[in-house]
Parts: structure tokens; sequence; C-alpha cells
């Protein structure tokens, strides 16, 4: 001891001076790196804009560390021990960041110094996060350049679009041919009557035949179906030419034998799945049937009828909208016209009985069409239009039929409507299901407005707009309970309120409200039952629309309705006080109706405490706005216009109502603030002790 003493000088602590003074070195160089690292790690962030977190796992490994090595952490140092000699221990170096240390070196402890060898590169960011460059967008393809008309009309060849069309018009020009024959023969005497219909009805025949030889044939399909349907054509035209013009056939036998031959096509037209043979038997009768008949008259209306009904199973199985439509409006469109013409003033004498009987037919064969078609087919919108459509002719009733007899129509098709839409409404089987609710909301129209049509046949003047307006409340009232087709049923009833409303006011305008003379020459019943109906059709219908809506349309609605029933009220007060005392009863009327109005404004505020929001401000605001409108009635026209008791009556009565509602309101106010302070403990209030 004494020689380990004496080699430092025979100092003992300047040894360990040293030593820590090494130390303290070998930190402040670590802590150096350390900071350069950071320093690099903050450039990297700021240059790619990637989160810190990105950037530790995407930058280089840390050259404290060997790359793909896990460093151990260092044992700590054990105590140096010096041998005896006078020098100190020598101080090691570290090795160089940069190096790849071996594994004996990542076991070992480390020690810090300054770099000896060349500074490495700076490392470049990840690719992940440099700029990819975006490809340039494709050039869009030349247009091809449009087709020759040659090549066009060679490809409709190739279809055999121009075989149709030549197919097609020599069946008219045949058929044009038959009927000059029939008709033109006949007219300058060439042949005798049998040998123009034997000669038709074998070349019918011969017609027919060809084109079922030709059906064989693997190129023969539409050959044959355009001579099938002029031979077919040709029978049932020769068969009405020896009904109507040689007068050998009854007329029923005669339309039994036609709907026979026109079957028959029909029969071939499903064997051969031809929608177009279809068309091309029903299709020439429109056409050409008038011809022969000498013009529009029943009997080719009944023949169309039967026609409608014989070819009304060629639907089953076979989704063909275009043959549903032309059968359908083979018979519409002349009833229509005979219900246009009698409109116009045609007379129609002793047509009335036959005008229903084929009215009733189409509509049973359009709604049941209609029905069988509905499972399978992708046009059920079109065909709830079309069985809708056969209910046209029966609006033109009232010119065809007499007045009972019209209203009886209208009424039974209107019931038959609604009845059935609600019965394949809440029906449900295993092969149909229930009614789509477009077609629910297509009948419902339909049926409403023959329903209307039904009242303005039955009644007339002041009556017909009572029942209007009825009419309108009742299917309001109607729309509430029915979800399916509530919103067609509401807007029909506000467009039936409407015209009612309109007709009421053109009766009763309110500028006649405000003098006696006119008020006495307008008075009547029926503008009490009218005026009464207007108020409950206006509120059924605001609150219909409240239900089904929101936002300004209800707003709308309440204030329609608010205007109204202001409106209705006045007109009743007034009516029925003329009614009742004549002049003295206008005055009095208008008293009770001043008074009305205030006790209207206070239910609406009444109405406003138990709502909230939208409704609440709503009718808070239509109450104020009455009770202006009262206080400016009775002191601008009320105090004008009556006198003596009148006058004195107006002014207690509304007064007193005015103070009881001011009160009621104020003590309303004040106990539903109470409630509130009660819950809400102050600073003063006492806390009992639990």
């Amino acid at each position: 001891m004494t020689t380990s003493s004496s080699s430092f000088g025979g100092d003992p602590g300047a040894a360990t001076l040293a030593r820590i003074s090494t130390e303290f070195a070998a930190i402040a160089r670590q802590m150096s790196t350390v900071s350069a690292e950071f320093a690099e790690l903050k450039r990297i962030v700021e240059d790619t804009g990637a989160t810190p977190a990105q950037a530790e796992q995407e930058a280089p490994a840390s050259p404290l560390t060997a790359p793909g090595v896990t460093p151990v952490p260092a044992p700590s140092p054990a105590p140096p021990t010096f041998p005896p000699t006078v020098s100190p221990p020598p101080v090691q170096r570290p090795p160089a960041p940069w190096a790849s240390p071996g594994p004996a070196a990542a076991q070992a402890t480390h020690s810090y110094g300054p770099p000896t060898g060349p500074v490495p590169p700076r490392p470049m960011p990840h690719p992940a996060y440099a700029r990819v460059p975006q490809p340039a967008a494709a050039p869009l393809p030349p247009r091809p350049p449009a087709r020759p008309l040659s090549e066009r009309v060679a490809a409709a060849a190739e279809r055999g679009l121009v075989g149709k069309i030549l197919a097609t018009a020599g069946v008219g020009v045949t058929l044009i041919g038959i009927a000059l024959l029939l008709v033109l023969a006949a007219q300058a005497g060439i042949l005798r009557p049998e040998f123009r219909v034997a000669g038709g009805a074998l070349l019918a025949a011969a017609l027919v035949g060809t084109g079922i030889w030709l059906r064989r044939k693997p190129d023969g399909r539409i050959g044959a179906i355009a001579t099938a349907a002029t031979g077919i054509a040709a029978g049932y035209l020769d068969v009405l030419a020896a009904t109507k013009i040689y007068e050998w056939l009854p007329i029923v036998a005669g339309l039994t034998v036609a709907g026979i031959v026109a079957a028959g096509g029909l029969v071939l037209a499903y064997r051969w799945r031809s929608e177009h043979l279809g068309l091309l038997v029903v299709v020439p009768l429109i056409v050409l049937g008038p011809v022969l008949t000498g013009g529009l008259d029943m009997t080719l209306i009944a023949f169309m009828v039967v026609l409608a009904a014989a070819s009304s199973w060629v639907q089953w199985h076979r989704d063909w909208i275009w043959l549903h439509t032309v059968r359908l409006a083979a018979p519409t469109i002349p009833l229509t016209i005979v219900g246009v013409a009698a409109l116009g003033g045609t007379s129609t004498a002793d047509t009335g009985f036959q005008f229903a009987a084929a009215t009733l037919v189409v509509i049973v064969l359009g709604f049941a069409g209609a029905l069988v078609a509905m499972p399978a087919t992708r046009f059920r919108e079109v065909f709830a239009g079309l069985a809708s459509a056969t209910t046209v002719p029966v609006l033109f009733a009232g010119a065809v039929m007499d007045t009972a007899g019209a209203v009886a129509l209208q009424s039974a098709v209107a019931v038959l409507v609604i009845g059935v839409t609600v019965i394949c409404s809440v029906a449900r089987t295993e092969r149909f299901e229930s009614l789509p609710d477009v077609v629910a909301q297509i009948w419902t129209a339909t049926s409403l407005v023959v329903l209307f049509v039904a009242i303005l046949v039955c009644f007339d003047g002041a009556v017909a707009v009572s029942a209007v307006l009825g009419l309108a409340t009742v299917t309001a009232l109607v729309a509430r309970s029915w979800s399916a087709t509530s919103l067609v049923l509401l807007a029909g009833s506000t467009v039936i309120w409407g015209i009612g409303f309109a007709a009421l006011l053109d009766d009763m305008p309110p500028y006649v409200l405000a003098q006696a003379r006119l008020v006495e020459e307008n008075a009547s019943l029926s503008i009490l039952v009218g005026s009464v109906l207007a108020a409950a059709g206006a509120i059924a219908i605001a609150v219909g629309w409240t239900r089904l809506t929101a936002g300004d349309l209800a707003r709308v609605a309440y204030t329609a309705a608010a205007v109204v029933v202001v409106y209705a009220v006045t007109a009743i007060s007034v009516t029925s006080g003329v009614l009742i005392a004549g002049a003295d009863g206008f005055l009095g009327g208008h008293v009770v109706a001043t008074t009305c109005w205030v006790v209207l404004a206070g239910a609406a505020l009444a109405f406003a405490r138990h709502r909230t929001g939208s409704e609440r401000t709503a009718a808070l605001t239509g109450g104020l706005v009455l009770v202006a409108a009262s206080m400016a009635k009775l002191f601008l026209f009320d105090l004008a216009t009556l006198d003596g008791i009148f006058r004195v009556l107006v002014f207690i009565v509304t007064g007193l109502i005015l103070l009881g509602l001011g009160a009621w309101y104020a003590r309303a106010l004040q106990s539903e603030r109470l409630p509130e302070s009660a819950s809400t403990p102050g600073p003063d209030t006492p806390v009992r002790p639990s």
C-alpha cells in the first residue's frame, strides 16, 4: 500500500479524480451523439411530413447498435484495479459508431468517443414517403364513324325487320281488298251476295291454311303470322257483312260467329307465342269495322265488347301488354265517343241500357284482366292504368242516360272499384299476393273521380256544393285509417274540397256578409250546411297533411284551415241570424260572429299550452292574430254598423271574454313556472337534513 500511494505522488485521491474525469468525458461524448441523432430524426420528419412514430419506424438503425442486432444492456463496470505501477490505467476508446461489432462486442460494455473514421452519408427518406408521379390520363378512344344507310338497311334485313314490314303492309292491303269486295261490289251490283260472302269465306280459309303450312317451314314464321292474320281478319269481316249488310244472321248470332272466328285467331297466336299475330287479328277490326257497319253504332260496340271478352284468356301466362291495350281500347274508345257525342247534343234515345251494360262488361274485363296478370307481369302500373281507363265512358253517363240511371251506374262503378281495391289490398293467398301500393293508389283515385262526377250529376246548385264538401271531408277522414293510399286520398280530398269551397265563395262571397240586403238575397240552408262542411273538411285536411308531412306545408295547412274556420263561423252566424230574424238577425249574427272570433282565439291559445315546438308557436301566433282581428272588427265594423243594444252587447261580451282569457292565461303561465322554481332550490331555501 505504501508503494501504491507513492506512485501517484503520495496523493491517493489523485487517481480517483482522474478516473471520475475520464468517465464524465465519456458521458458527455455519448450525450452529444444522442443529440445529433435526434436532430437527424427531426430533419427527416420535417422533410417527409410523416408522424414521429412513422419516422422512428422508417429511420435507419442507430449508429449506436449494429443492424439486425438487438443491443444488450451493458453490465455495471467493475471497480478498476491498477497494477503496482506509477502510471494510471490506460483509457479504453469506444469503437466507431458506424462499425459493425461482432457478437463479442455486442455483449461487451460500451464506452463512447468521437468518431475516428469518415462521416457516413445522410440517410434518404423512405420510398413510401416519396412522391409517386401520377400516370397521365389515357386518351379517349376515337368515336367510330357512322354506319352508312345501306349497311343499316342490310342489317335490318338480316334481323327480319324488312320482312315484317312487308308482311304487315300485305295484311293491310289484302284486308282493304276484301272490304272493297264486300261493300263496293254490293253497291255496284257485281256478283250475287251469296258469291261475295262465299268468296270471302273461302279466301279467309285458304289464307289461314296457308299460314299453318308456312309455320311448319324452318324460316316461315313471319310469313305464316302475316298470312294467318289476314285470313282471320277476312273471316270476321265476312261475318260482319253477312250480319249488317245482308242481314242474313241475327245480331246475336252474327256476333257469336264473329267472336268464334276472332278467338280462333287468338288461339293460333297463343300457341305460336306471337303477340304480333294477336295484334294483327284485333287491330284491323278497329280500323275496318266501321266501314262495314256504316259508322259507329251499338252493333259495332257490342261486337267489340264480345271480342274483348273472347280474347281475355290470351293474357294467361303471357305478358302481352300491347295486345291487352288494344283489346280494351277496341270497346272503350267507341263508348267514349258515344258519350262525348251525347254531351255535345247528339240524340242517344233508347241506348242508355245498352251503353250501361257494355260499359260494365268492359270495366269488369279491364279489372279482372289486371288482377290475373298482376302476379307475373312487369307492367303493373300500366295494367292498373288501363283498367282505370275503362271507366272513362262512365264519366259521360249523365249525357247518355237519365239522371237516376247515370247516378246508379257511376255509384256502382265507384263501389266496385274501391271494393276490389280494398279486398285485394288486404287479401293474400298462396297464388296471389296483396295488391301493390301503387296499384291501390291508382284505383283509389279512379273511384274518387267517378264518385265526384256522380255527385255533380245527382245534385245541382247549392246542394251540389254541400255534397262536394261532404265528400271531401269524408275522404280526408278515411285517409287517416288507410295508410297505403293516404297520400292519394288526401290529395284527392284537397282538390275536391277546393272545388267545393270555391263554389261556396261564389254563392256567399265575404263582402256579402257585410251588407244586410245582400245577405238576405243569398241566405239559404245550403249555405249553412256548406259552411259547416267547409270548416270540418279544412280541419280534417290540415290534420292529415300535418300527420304525413312536416315543416312549411304543415304550417300552411294550419293557417289555411284557420282562415276557413273564421270565414265559416262568420257565414254561419250571419246567415242563421238573417234566416231567423231578418234585418235584426243580421246585427245579432255579427255580435255572435265577433264573440266566436274571440272564443276561437282562446281555443288556439289553450291548444298552444299543450303543444311544443313549431306547433306551439303556430297556435300561439294564430291566437294572437285572431285577437287582433277581433279588435279590428269590433272597432272598425261593429262600432259603425251595429246600433242600440247590439253595440252594447258586443262590447260587453267581448270585453268580459278578453278579461277572462287574460286572467286564465296569466294563471296558466304562473302554474307552469311554479314547478320549475320549486324544483330548483334557491340560495335561501332551507335544506332539510337527511
